[in-house]
């Protein structure tokens, strides 16, 4: 009987192992099927508006000034080492109007005369690439959005989106306008679903 009692807790032991193994492996598989990357948000509505914040997949927060420059990076985001079909994120953002600012009541606080021009969200599809780098989100008049991943700065010549005023192309996708950027549901469970990628 004691034999038998040995062989079976080797037998859990090793079964154990195994199912440790088996798990740690495929853990390990898919963490290395993602790489953390910035996130970059560049404008192109012209000088007199900005977007004060734009979130991917419920990440991120920070703005593009109304220069529509890169914005602050944003480190670090998860997106796929490899492109597939299908590929695509949830972009959020807010777009303000400043052709009307009120400089000295800026300073002083107050900011009635920069125009909210809306609130927008858009299921867009992230353009191919071999490689994973910097993640840009390009915003375009109308409400218009392109994602993509490339290695060079958006004042490179090898950027994939001319700097300056652009409509976008046929590649830009229509964003919906929406009333809140986050539903009260949303922000009480964005943690867990931040950096989901479908």
């Amino acid at each position: 009987m004691r034999k038998n009692v040995q062989r079976l807790l080797l037998a859990c032991t090793l079964g154990i192992a195994l199912a440790v193994g088996y798990v740690s492996f495929f853990l390990s598989a898919e963490e290395d099927d993602y790489v953390g990357t910035v996130l970059i948000g560049v404008h192109h509505l012209g000088t007199d508006y900005l977007v004060p914040e734009f979130y991917v997949n419920k990440y991120g927060g920070t703005g593009v000034q109304r220069e529509g420059g890169g914005s602050g990076e944003i480190c670090c985001i998860m997106i796929p080492r490899r492109w597939r079909p299908g590929l695509m994120v949830e972009v959020r953002w807010s777009v303000e109007d400043w052709s009307h600012a009120d400089y000295a009541e800026i300073q002083a606080g107050n900011y009635r005369s920069v125009k909210k021009k809306g609130l927008y969200f858009a299921k867009v599809p992230v353009e191919k690439y071999k490689e994973a780098y910097s993640l840009y989100v390009h915003f375009f008049p109308q409400g218009r959005v392109r994602v993509l991943t490339t290695p060079y700065s958006v004042v490179s010549p090898n950027h994939p989106v001319p700097y300056g005023l652009t409509e976008g192309g046929a590649s830009a996708t229509a964003g919906s306008p929406i009333s809140e950027m986050f539903t009260q549901a949303e922000k009480k469970y964005m943690d867990r679903w931040r950096n989901t990628w479908k």
